[in-house]
């Protein structure tokens, strides 16, 4: 029956080894379709904004040479809460409680400053 025996290496091979991975130049791979719709999400988010729909979008990117398509750009939407929008100016520069502080203001017995 044969024994195998592991293999040794010398201190040289392995400071070799370590040389070469040291100065190993950085692997430019790019990014997925995925990748580039979350890398842009606050550039879309923007754009919709100021009354670009998803399909404007898609067309603009498409016109850059990234395309991505219309679903991934309405997932991203999907699974990130919506914000609320003040729609008739109520509410702006007013301080308002969090979900879960009502009924705190007096636990603590100082006032709510920030």
């Amino acid at each position: 029956m044969l024994v195998a025996t592991a293999r040794r290496y010398t201190m040289e091979q392995i400071e070799t080894a370590r040389k070469k991975l040291r100065n190993l130049p950085v692997k430019e791979a790019g990014k997925t379709r995925g990748e580039v719709a979350e890398f842009l999400v606050n550039g879309i988010k923007k754009a919709m904004r100021q009354g670009y729909t998803l399909q404007d979008i898609r067309d603009l990117l498409a016109e850059a040479g990234v395309s991505v398509p219309l679903a991934r750009l309405q997932g991203l939407f999907e699974k990130a809460p919506k914000p609320e929008l003040a729609t008739d100016g109520e509410g702006l520069g007013k301080d308002t409680a969090l979900p879960g502080d009502a009924g705190e203001k007096g636990k603590q017995g100082s006032p709510d400053r920030i």
